[in-house]
C-alpha cells in the first residue's frame, strides 16, 4: 500500500486516495461483510434523498481488501476550516446548523431505529453500572419518537467545504428517529468532542467556555429553521452522552459526559 496515500484512519476503516477522481475506504479485517453492506446500502439511500454526499460503488482496489470507492470531494473539512479562519466560524456553523436541518426534514424508510441504536449503545457502556444503564434506558423509552433522517454523527469532521457547497460525509451511523436527539449529539460533540487535557489550567477552561458559546450559536441558529422545545432537547442529553460513552473517547472527554450523566439522573 505503499504507492497509495492514506489520508484518513478510523476505528473501521483506513481511507486512501484511489484515483485523481476517487478515494477508497479500506475496511481492517476485524469488520464483518454485513456492517460494510449495511453503509453501502445507507449511503445509496441517502444518494436518492437528493442530499449533497458523495457518490459511492464497490471496488477492491488492494488485493484481499474489502473496500468501498467514494467521488473525491475537493475540499476542506469544517473542522480545518474553523481552527484555520476562527473569524468565519459563526458563519460556517449557521450554515452547518441549516443543513443540519434540511437533512431533518428527510425520511427515509430501511434505516435502523435510533431508539434500537441508542439502547445497545447504553447497554454496552463500561463506564456505566446496570442500574444506571436502566434507569437510562427508561428515559429513552420514555421520550418521543419519531421517523426523521438522522445522521449520527453531524459534526464540522463530517462536512467538507467545496467551492460550491458542504458535502455531508460518513453515514454509517444513519438513523430513523428523533432530530432532537441528532441535535444533542451534534451540540455534545461541539462542546466536548476530542477535549484533551495537555495544556494549562486556564487554557482548558477559555476552550471550554469558547466551545460553550460555539455550541449556544449552533443551537440559536437551529431554532431559525425549526422551533424547538428547550425541554424537550435537554431531556435527551443524559442518553446521547450515555451513548456516546460507547465510543473511544479521550479521558477528559468521558469525565465530562460522565458528570452530565450523573447531574441529569440526580436531578430526576
Amino acid at each position: 500500500m505503499e504507492h497509495k496515500l492514506v489520508i484518513g484512519v478510523g476505528s473501521t476503516a483506513q481511507v486512501i486516495i484511489f484515483s485523481p477522481t476517487e478515494v477508497a475506504k479500506l475496511f481492517h479485517d476485524h469488520i464483518s461483510d454485513d456492517f460494510i453492506e449495511h453503509e453501502y446500502t445507507i449511503h445509496k439511500n441517502i444518494i436518492q434523498s437528493g442530499l449533497p454526499v458523495p457518490e459511492v460503488r464497490w471496488g477492491k482496489p488492494i488485493p484481499g481488501k474489502r473496500a468501498l470507492i467514494y467521488k473525491k470531494v475537493e475540499g476542506l473539512t469544517l473542522t480545518s476550516i474553523l481552527e484555520s479562519q476562527p473569524q468565519k466560524a459563526l458563519h460556517f456553523l449557521k450554515k452547518m446548523a441549516t443543513l443540519q436541518t434540511i437533512v431533518h426534514e428527510k425520511k427515509l424508510s430501511a434505516l435502523p431505529s435510533q431508539f434500537d441504536v441508542l439502547k445497545q449503545k447504553i447497554m454496552s457502556v463500561k463506564e456505566l453500572n446496570v442500574d444506571d444503564k436502566k434507569r437510562i434506558n427508561k428515559r429513552l423509552e420514555e421520550l418521543p419518537k419519531s421517523n426523521c433522517l438522522c445522521h449520527g454523527d453531524f459534526h464540522p469532521d463530517n462536512i467538507l467545504i467545496t467551492k460550491n457547497e458542504a458535502v455531508i460525509i460518513d453515514w454509517c451511523d444513519a438513523t430513523s428517529g428523533n432530530r432532537m436527539a441528532d441535535l444533542a449529539r451534534t451540540l455534545l460533540i461541539l462542546r466536548y468532542g476530542g477535549l484533551q487535557d495537555r495544556t494549562s489550567f486556564l487554557n482548558f477552561r477559555t476552550t471550554l467556555y469558547s466551545r460553550k458559546l460555539l455550541a449556544m450559536y449552533y443551537r440559536k441558529s437551529y431554532t431559525r429553521h425549526y422551533q424547538l422545545s428547550s425541554k424537550e432537547l435537554e431531556s435527551w442529553m443524559v442518553p446521547i452522552a450515555a451513548a456516546r460513552l460507547s465510543e473511544n473517547l479521550p479521558d477528559v472527554e468521558k469525565k465530562l459526559l460522565l458528570s452530565i450523566i450523573q447531574k441529569g439522573l440526580i436531578r430526576n
